[in-house]
């Protein structure tokens, strides 16, 4: 019974064994990772999957031929391949944070080609390969950018500074491989499975342009802007040493002061030398009642400042979302600017009402002497603007363009694609008119806003010499126009207190002349009230000490974002807003009334500081420079800023120095002259005048 149990069993275990065996097989066999090192490459690179997208019908014999020798140097892991594999970009982490650059190395690029040249010692050990330094790509390389734009909603959109989400993606490529054969390429690979099967975020790219990264001199010195700046540049330095000839001759050998003719005054305009002497001469700060004005031009140069450094750092940053939380925090740059404004009208008026005798001579004026002198007045306006921001114009131009073929970034190809196409706008003094996408030097609307608003108020103060009555009415109307009209805009696009807001509507919160009018026509309406009432404002309790301090104190408060006006409805956030914009231009215009009656003492040291006189004569220079340096020195080479505040505190104190000592010889050469003329024909006209009468 046993031995046939046995032998029963027998062919049941030779059954069941094998099956047993191959389930603990399964259940403990460990899983080899079937991936190839290409298949690996192919989804983590965009250089390797070039390669394999490309056919000769595609990008051409020789530069197919190169990309293969690239990709089987790769594969077998030669050195001077994987310096090129890792000299191209590929995506960063952090995408739905707003990081477009994927850039690479462009200096690996070029050291893929000619070697990495280190001064290193013979004698130290080192742990890398030698061969590191020494190889050699068999060809030449090229680093080229790819821009491409993209639409994918897993990114973080925040509407501030350059908006276009755009991919900087950096490319090391065989020199055969010209950029029209890659603005084939690029698109193959990214409508290739390849890609798609990995597009995590659904970006669908779409390539814009592809630039290689040289300089074209020749076609550089042919552009009629560098032409201008060449004549310009001649033109000045002729009269200049002009200047100095008639200065070294007329210098006094006797007592005997020889009065020089109308050339020679007009030549001795550009005496560089007396020019330097004007802008460092102690100044005057105890005759000049309103000396802590220029300190407070001063400030207001170094918030626009302040705030330009991290609105053009968006377009090179790796951490965008996180820039957008420190501008955002920092203050209301909405009303920032309106210091400026509010003072230029105030120092405008007070220049014409203090000259009774030029009032009455107007009064007296025709209709058509009184548009003359309109034309007069705007023309001496205009001669002290123009020629700076005129020359300004043609170097930002020369020098972006020059920028933009040698850095990896797209923010000077934006500025001069604009430029190209728009420049007529800035030369007519109405490019702050158009849609601020459309802006050549967006940055410089001030300048258009000055000479409208010139042109508005002398209009006025005209008219206020012949009929008071119709200047007071017309001034009130205009500012009662812009409150309504902030308030209508606000509610048509559904306003909301924000960063975000006022980029999107840039044209018709922050640079439009109804919106910015309100501040200068207050500035100009607080200076006549102080000329022709501050005896009786001295009587007033809002003029003491302690009553100017708290309503110096809301001027700072509404320097600051309105969070009681934040989350509520259309209507309560606009009606804030412009209430906010109220107060500040309101509290400034009493501060300074304040100030010119030896209250808020402090301030008015502080502001009336030697620093800030002196500096006041760069300060039209450094608005017109201040972006163009933010530019150029962020965006040289290839390296992105990550944006961090004490960092940032850092490079802006050294910004401001740079820019100091640029806009010095600017305004002595390009701007202090023309002061100098202006000067000269209104003492000359007021001569004629006195003669006549």
């Amino acid at each position: 019974m046993y031995k046939l149990t046995r032998t029963l069993l027998l062919p049941i275990m030779v059954v069941i064994l094998p099956s047993i065996n191959g389930n603990l097989n399964e259940d403990t066999r460990v899983p080899k990772n079937q991936l190839s090192l290409s298949d690996i490459l192919e989804y983590n690179t965009i250089l390797f999957p070039l390669t394999t997208v490309s056919k000769a019908e595609l990008v051409g014999e020789e530069c197919h031929a190169r990309l293969q020798e690239l990709r089987r140097g790769i594969l077998q892991r030669e050195l001077w391949a994987l310096k090129v594999l890792d000299a191209s970009g590929k995506q960063p982490p952090a995408f739905m944070l707003g990081d477009n650059m994927w850039l690479g190395s462009a200096e690996l690029c070029k050291a893929a080609q000619s070697g990495l040249n280190l001064d290193i010692s013979r004698y130290v050990t080192h742990k890398m390969n030698m061969s590191l330094l020494t190889d050699k790509t068999p060809f030449d390389v090229d680093y080229r950018v790819i821009y491409a734009a993209h639409n994918s909603s897993y990114q973080a959109d925040v509407v501030y500074g350059q908006a276009r989400q755009l991919l900087h993606i950096g490319l090391c490529m065989p020199s055969e491989c010209n950029s029209q054969q890659l603005m084939e390429l690029v698109p193959a690979y990214f409508a290739s499975e390849i890609f798609l099967s990995g597009d995590l975020h659904v970006i669908k790219p779409r390539v814009l342009k592809v630039k290689a990264m040289e300089f074209k001199a020749g076609d550089f010195y042919k552009m009629i802007a560098f032409k201008l700046v060449v004549v310009f540049v001649t033109y000045t330095v002729f009269m200049t040493l002009c200047a100095y000839y008639l200065r070294t001759r007329r210098l006094p050998s006797t007592n005997v002061q020889v009065k020089p003719s109308s050339l020679e005054a007009f030549v001795l305009c550009y005496d560089f030398q007396l020019n330097c002497s004007k802008i460092l001469a102690p100044p005057d700060s105890a005759s000049n009642t309103f000396a802590f004005l220029n300190g407070g031009r001063i400030e207001s140069a170094l918030i626009a400042t302040f705030f330009h450094t991290f609105i053009m750092l968006k377009a090179i940053v790796s951490n965008p979302m996180q820039l957008f939380t420190y501008v955002s925090s920092m203050g209301n740059m909405e009303v920032a600017m309106d210091v400026f404004l509010l003072i230029s009208g105030f120092l405008q008026t007070y220049s014409y009402l203090r000259n009774r005798s030029q009032l009455e001579t107007i009064r007296r004026f025709n209709f058509s002497r009184s548009v003359l002198e309109i034309v007069k007045l705007t023309f001496h306006r205009f001669l002290r603007l123009a020629p700076l921001y005129y020359f300004m114009l043609c170097v930002t131009y020369l020098t972006m363009k020059y920028n933009d073929s040698t850095t990896v970034f797209n923010l000077s190809g934006f500025v001069t694609e604009n430029c190209e196409h728009y420049w007529w706008r800035n030369v007519l003094f109405i490019h702050n008119l158009y849609n601020h996408k459309e802006m050549c030097l967006a940055w410089t609307w001030f300048v258009s806003l000055e000479m409208q608003f010139t042109i508005t108020l002398t209009v006025l103060l005209v008219i206020y010499a012949k009929h008071p009555k119709y200047a007071k009415i017309s001034l009130l109307l205009l500012m009662i126009s812009s409150l309504v009209y902030q308030t209508i805009v606000g509610l048509q696009v559904n306003f909301q207190i924000s960063l975000e807001t006022t980029f999107t509507y840039f044209t018709q919160f922050y640079a439009h002349p109804l919106v910015r009018i309100f501040p200068y026509l207050f500035g100009a309406l607080t200076c006549w009230l102080y000329l022709e009432y501050n005896a009786q404002l001295q009587s007033f309790k809002l003029l003491t000490n302690f009553y100017c301090q708290l309503i110096h104190l809301v001027f700072m408060i509404c320097m600051r974002p309105a969070p009681l006006g934040r989350g509520y409805s259309v209507r309560v956030e606009t009606f804030v807003f412009v209430l906010q914009r109220c107060l500040y231009t309101m509290s400034g215009c009493w501060s300074i009334i304040a100030a010119a009656n030896n209250q808020l003492a402090w301030h008015g040291r502080f502001l009336s500081a030697k620093i800030f006189q002196k500096a006041i004569h760069v300060s039209y220079a450094l608005s017109l420079l201040n972006s163009l340096v933010i530019i150029c020195l962020f965006t040289a080479g290839s390296k992105l800023v990550f944006v961090e505040p004490i960092r940032m505190f850092v490079l802006y104190i050294g910004l401001i120095i740079i820019l100091y000592i640029l806009s010095f010889p600017l305004t002595v050469l390009f701007e202090m002259p023309y002061r100098n003329i202006s000067s000269l024909l209104t003492k000359r006209g007021s001569a004629k005048r006195v003669k006549s009468s």
